[in-house]
């Protein structure tokens, strides 16, 4: 099944894949086709998003990487599409009218990294403190003596 993908994918969005393991296929997509790309992998029968990781390689100059993880229940079959994201073009178009449960994954990548995710209708703080929203802690350029709390 994963072959039968994989081609589908190279002729239709001309994608570059790889084997990740004997059932996961990884896929380096691109933002501009990101939203089509998920339509025909939920159409293709993967049709279960787990989530949406964020890597921050700017230490090395690469900027920022995100892999949605996506799953074909009946098949047992995963694809990992990898996106990377120029440190100064954080932003991506949201997937989550797609999959309507990335949308608090999305969320999240917002609030901690920074990355945009243009047309997800809640990009708002959901897990740190107002006073945080903008210091985006799980940069790799995050200053946690900055922003550490004094001991009473």
């Amino acid at each position: 099944m994963l072959e039968d993908i994989k081609e589908r994918i190279q002729e239709e969005f001309g994608f570059k894949t790889e084997p990740y393991d004997t059932n996961i296929l990884l896929v380096h997509g691109e933002k501009e086709k990101i939203k089509d790309f998920l339509k025909f992998l939920k159409h293709s029968g993967f049709n279960y998003p787990h989530t949406i990781s964020v890597v921050d390689y700017t230490p090395k100059g690469e900027g920022f990487q995100i892999n949605y993880i996506i799953e074909n229940i009946e098949e047992k079959k995963f694809v990992i599409v990898r996106v990377n994201l120029l440190e100064d073009e954080l932003f991506i178009p949201s997937v989550c009218d797609v999959f309507p449960a990335l949308q608090p994954h999305e969320r999240e990548a917002w609030e901690m990294f920074g990355i945009e995710f243009v047309g997800n209708p809640r990009l708002e703080v959901m897990l740190l403190p107002e006073w945080a929203k903008g210091t985006f802690p799980l940069r790799k350029s995050y200053d946690f003596e900055k922003h550490r709390k004094e001991k009473k």
